[in-house]
């Protein structure tokens, strides 16, 4: 069973009935009760599915990467007069009697002191029996009713924030954009200062293809994942998904060289880096992978990573001498290695394509160096010289590679081709 390859066609949160709010400790609760119910042995798919998820969801990164790429479902609500709410379900018609018991023929709102406080009690209890129930027009209304009563009440408010964030995300998923932006926009206009609202606008606003309006959301985002980081700065978690942030929006907001101001430390310069590398924004990476090296200047990793940046910037001076930098830092060290035989491999390539042919003979055999058995780098030498005509060198190099390789066939047919072309024996 392999869990790693599998691909889920439903949300991992949905597979494991549970929200994006459910800590830690209860995700691995939940996953072994599943897993009593999906025996792999009678139920292997279930189990797979059940597996992936959970390993989706246990690490900080890929659970942040998964929940930065889609609309985030509501918290749930806020029950503290029922702290045994929803395992212990609430019932409406004994809710209704009790009220009548307290008010007799009078409305709760007319009533004072301590009969006032048990029909505020009994009042959520009945809109958290609508919500529950998927009544939210009704419960919305009790709510409404008890900050009528209470305007104190802040659980009522942010219920009623739930409530509204519930719509909002239900039109996300029946692809009412329109409706959820809406929504998501009230909330945020009532003064919802909450990361995942903002980043649930930004994704309303992009799936309507307004660009201008997903950033300014996507920033809202960021700068409230950072203030939620400052309250508790080893929040791996928080960490992840500010990273993931960057990565999705492709480094957008590294405001020059300072990739670190407005991070809490969280996405440091080498990370969001590396979140732009992924996206492909080279000169950003460099902006941000400069700063990472003024850091720490004796980080190889970040050498490397830089060496890339700038090769792709057309910096390929400036590429090569980092990852030589590298190398003299972590001598024989087999990744460092492995970078600059690509680098001088890539980069041949390039040249040869524009038939620059010398200077890729130079890369080529630079990587060679390096790496002297590697076939696929003789091959794009052997390549080279025969679009140079040189077929005689080109000869030598099919040859050189039949030595490593004896069953080679395109080395076979090169040897015949220069013989044949260059009328050598």
């Amino acid at each position: 069973m392999d869990t790693q390859t599998t691909t889920l066609t439903r949300s991992p949160y949905e597979i494991l009935k549970i929200t994006r709010w459910t800590d830690e400790e209860k995700i691995k609760a939940q996953y072994f009760h599943l897993v009593k119910q999906f025996n792999p042995e009678y139920f292997p798919d279930e189990f797979i599915e059940i597996r992936t998820a959970y390993d989706i969801l246990r690490d900080p990164h890929t659970r942040a990467a998964t929940d930065i790429e889609n609309f985030s479902a509501p918290p749930m609500f806020y029950h503290s007069d029922y702290p045994d709410f929803p395992r212990q379900p609430l019932s409406l018609f004994k809710l209704n009697q009790e009220m009548k018991t307290v008010c007799g023929e009078a409305e709760p709102e007319s009533l004072q002191d301590h009969s006032r406080n048990q029909a505020l009690h009994l009042l959520r209890g009945m809109a958290l029996y609508q919500a529950l129930h998927d009544h939210l027009d009704e419960a919305k209304e009790i709510w409404r009713r008890i900050l009528a009563m209470e305007p104190s009440d802040e659980e009522s408010k942010e219920n009623l924030a739930v409530a509204t964030w519930c719509d909002a995300y239900e039109a996300s998923q029946n692809g009412n954009y329109a409706e959820a932006e809406k929504q998501f926009a009230s909330l945020v206009e009532e003064g919802i200062i909450d990361s995942a609202v903002y980043q649930n606008l930004a994704l309303a606003y992009e799936k309507q293809g307004k660009k201008e309006e997903a950033e300014n959301a996507w920033r809202s985002a960021l700068k409230a994942y950072n203030e939620a980081l400052k309250e508790n700065p080893n929040d791996e978690y928080m960490k992840a998904l500010i990273v993931a942030l960057h990565k999705y929006t492709g480094g957008k907001f590294l405001e020059g060289g300072s990739v670190s101001s407005g991070t809490g430390g969280a996405g440091s310069a080498k990370e969001l880096g590396y979140a732009c590398i992924q996206k492909g924004n080279w000169r950003q990476a460099m902006e941000a992978l400069e700063q990472a090296l003024r850091e720490n200047e004796n980080d190889v990793d970040v050498l490397c990573q830089l060496g890339w940046a700038y090769l792709n910037t057309n910096n390929q001076n400036r590429a090569f001498h980092m990852w030589n930098l590298a190398l003299k830092k972590a001598p024989g060290k087999g990744q460092v290695i492995d970078h600059l035989v690509r680098g001088y491999t890539i980069f041949g390539k390039r040249l040869k394509e524009q038939r620059i042919f010398n200077q890729a003979l130079v890369q080529f055999k630079n990587a060679l160096k390096h790496e002297p058995d590697n076939l696929d780098i003789r091959h794009h030498l052997a390549e080279t010289y025969f679009q140079m005509r040189n077929f005689s060198a080109a000869l030598q190099e099919y040859q050189r590679i039949m030595d490593i390789d004896p069953r080679n066939k395109v080395a076979r047919q090169g040897i015949r081709e220069a013989k044949r072309l260059g009328g050598l024996r």
